[in-house]
């Protein structure tokens, strides 16, 4: 079940309406910030087209902004309207101001209606309340790195602080894990990367007993 909270201004917006016929359940109540709360520190801040010129010939545009961003970690403007640039405001500063907002990390949306501004808020609060936040398409995602480390540099790079690069570097001398095993601190400290804290970190990991009460 999706709760999304809208102020009591936008009530005559038909937002809310709109959400509630998408399956949303809208909590009303009266916000110190924003328009809509959509899931954890995600607030969204709608304006309509002429709204936003008002807003900025008063002076307000970014005293919202900036307690939109101390208020929420994830916070959104959804700018409304297929006329954005018929005001007062020329073109250019809009697309200035929208620029800038994003850059202060507050994520410009653009809706055509009152559905589609829905539409929008019914999607993020999907990401933020069911965990897909992170959710990325098949190309955005980084291809998984195979692991070519062999199971004895693993478990020599296990210790802390030990690299791979130290890990190799002790069985390219001792020629074995069960050498390395035996051998002492000291001799692991002749070789080039492994000094007294990583001989330290060998001898704590192989070494030292394992607790009793330490059970899957």
């Amino acid at each position: 079940m999706l709760v999304v909270t809208a102020d009591l201004r936008e009530e005559r917006s038909g937002v809310p309406f709109q959400l509630e016929k998408l399956g949303v359940v809208v909590e009303r109540r009266r916000l110190p910030v924003g328009d809509y709360i959509v899931g954890p520190e995600t607030i969204v801040e709608r304006k309509s087209a002429l709204d936003l010129h008002r807003t900025i010939i008063a002076g307000r545009f970014w005293w919202q902004i900036g307690r939109l961003r101390d208020s929420a970690r994830s916070p959104y403007l959804v700018i409304e309207g297929r006329r954005l640039w018929q005001g007062p405001v020329s073109a250019d500063s809009v697309r200035g101001l929208c620029l800038a907002a994003s850059d202060l990390g507050v994520a410009v949306l653009r809706t055509d209606d009152t559905y589609d501004t829905a539409s929008w808020i019914f999607r993020l609060a999907v990401r933020r309340q069911e965990g897909a936040a992170r959710d990325r398409p098949a190309y955005a995602q980084r291809p998984a790195r195979r692991r070519t480390d062999s199971p004895a540099e693993q478990a020599l790079a296990a210790a802390p602080g030990v690299s791979v690069s130290s890990a190799r570097a002790l069985l390219r001398t001792f020629g074995s894990l069960r050498n390395v095993v035996l051998a002492t601190p000291e001799q692991w400290q002749e070789v080039t990367g492994v000094g007294s804290k990583r001989a330290e970190a060998l001898t704590s990991m192989i070494h030292n007993p394992w607790p009793s009460n330490n059970s899957l």
